[in-house]
């Protein structure tokens, strides 16, 4: 490996370069003092070492808060970094950028556990990789809540803007092309993708979006997100005049707090973004009725999403059938519930298939079916099951990104080789194209109104025609809210 050398706009940086590739890790893209919105980063002195990741922002899942996930040396408040994958050679001219946005149910999760060089290289981009800040520290509406405008709204949705505005103005230097930036994320990272595509905030920021398994509609609305944060006031005994508490407290305390809110609700995660009317429209149906940013976008979902939080502790998302059924009721009334559960049998596979349509599945498909309206749009299906969960949610990660280890392989359902690893090579090269050329290429017809073609992903591949379309027929293009205030 050898030391490359780059000048920025904000100094000089040093990377490290290997065969056919080089990487720039830990770059500040932003800074921020807590719960303020990000502001620009001071110019260096000297040559910053860009040879190790940035730390990771403090995340607490489930009931225990673990100091090692707080402040160490991996994790910390500062943490607004990215990372900058290059490959070397190939075309001439300015490289087009992908800008992932790693998914974790905005509570969990980094930019540091992907490892994009496969990407960069085989698809000739550049990948940017990024943390935003998350729960208790990113997304909970203690303004409204407490009386406190101070805090801005959606502070980790307003991180996310802030590394798009890097990349606008910095990527050049790296020998990106600030004019071709693709945005791609998976779950939480799949729903801020369709959450910048409505903000205003983010318009002219990127020319494409990737979005896999996750839309508009398992956000919060501003009721909710109001009544949570009460909770979480209740929990750190606050009140309006505590807004220094807030910001000084040990963080520790915060996601104690995040722990307890967390316990209290059912079918829920105690931090997400919200409507707001600002980085947001005020509420899910004025986000239907916004017209998405005018760039090609490529969707799609897994089968079995739900799946995944069958196995998980806790209850961050409904899959039990009466759940279901309750949310569909209070949301759509007896008439449209009726039809939509006329198309699941009552049985094991039928609720499976409908807690997934319910939470990832037909979001994505709505989401993509109204953007189709007026940009091009290409949707895929992930069908390749795990032999003991199916095609749960996550699994095309294990497909698309190069994790390794005997763990992986476990979840993977297999090692990394013959038909998974061509699996994998399939849908990074589809990514690739569609972030250099504007469409996934090999053949893959858009998603129109008239056909509804989706690609099936599994080891091999195939095309289908509106798939379940009775199922699809009877959602009737609605999606259920489960964040609706409660």
């Amino acid at each position: 490996m050898t030391e490359i050398v780059i000048e920025t706009r904000s100094g000089t940086l040093a990377g490290i370069g290997e065969a056919g590739l080089t990487r720039f890790l830990g770059i500040p893209y932003a800074s921020a003092a807590r719960f303020e919105a990000p502001g620009p980063v001071a110019a260096w002195q000297g040559t910053r070492a860009a040879d190790r990741f940035g730390r990771q922002c403090p995340q607490q899942f489930g009931g225990k808060v673990r100091r090692d996930v707080l402040e160490s040396e991996t994790y910390g408040e500062d943490c607004l970094y990215l990372n900058v994958f290059r490959p070397e050679g190939g075309s001439v001219g300015p490289k087009p950028v992908m800008v992932w946005i790693h998914g974790g149910a905005f509570l969990a999760g980094g930019a540091n556990a992907y490892d994009a060089s496969r990407l960069a290289r085989e698809g000739d981009i550049i990948v940017v990789t990024i943390n935003y800040r998350i729960g208790v520290l990113g997304f909970v509406n203690f303004a409204d809540a407490l009386g406190l405008p101070a805090i801005p709204s959606n502070i980790g949705l307003r991180d996310q803007i802030a590394a798009l505005e890097w990349v606008r103005d910095t990527i050049a230097d790296f020998g990106g092309d600030p004019g071709k930036v693709t945005i791609c994320g998976q779950s939480a990272g799949s729903m801020s993708v369709s959450l910048l595509m409505l903000s205003p905030r983010a318009r002219g920021l990127f020319h494409g979006a990737v979005m896999q398994s996750g839309a508009v509609s398992l956000i919060h609305d501003r009721e909710r997100s109001i009544r949570d944060a009460r909770r979480y006031a209740e929990a750190l005994k606050l009140d309006q005049s505590r807004l220094q508490r807030l910001k000084t407290m040990d963080i520790a305390d915060l996601m104690r707090a995040q722990a307890i809110v967390g316990k209290q609700l059912k079918n829920a995660i105690p931090a997400a973004p919200w409507y707001d009317g600002d980085v947001l429209p005020a509420s899910f149906d004025e986000a239907v009725a916004t017209p998405t940013a005018p760039v090609p976008l490529l969707a799609g979902a897994t089968r079995d999403e739900v799946r995944l939080f069958d196995l998980m502790p806790g209850d961050i998302l409904p899959t039990k059938w009466d759940d279901l059924k309750g949310l569909l009721r209070d949301q759509f009334g007896p008439e449209q519930t009726a039809r939509i559960l006329a198309t699941y049998p009552r049985s094991r596979k039928g609720r499976i298939a409908l807690g997934s349509d319910l939470t990832f599945v037909m979001p994505t498909r709505h989401f993509a079916e109204r953007h189709a309206r007026g940009n091009p749009t290409w949707f895929y299906r992930f069908d390749y099951a795990h032999p003991l969960v199916g095609a749960a949610h996550g699994l095309d990660l294990t497909m698309f990104w190069p994790f390794s280890g005997l763990k992986m392989a476990l979840v993977r359902g297999g090692p990394d080789k013959g038909r998974r690893a061509e699996l994998g090579q399939r849908m990074r090269s589809h990514v690739a194209h569609f972030v250099r050329h504007g469409d996934p290429g090999d053949i893959w017809p858009r998603y129109e109104a008239e056909s509804r073609k989706v690609r099936i992903y599994d080891l091999a591949d195939s095309f289908a025609a509106n798939p379940e379309a009775e199922r699809y027929a009877a959602w009737a293009g609605r999606d259920v809210e489960p964040g609706r205030g409660k």
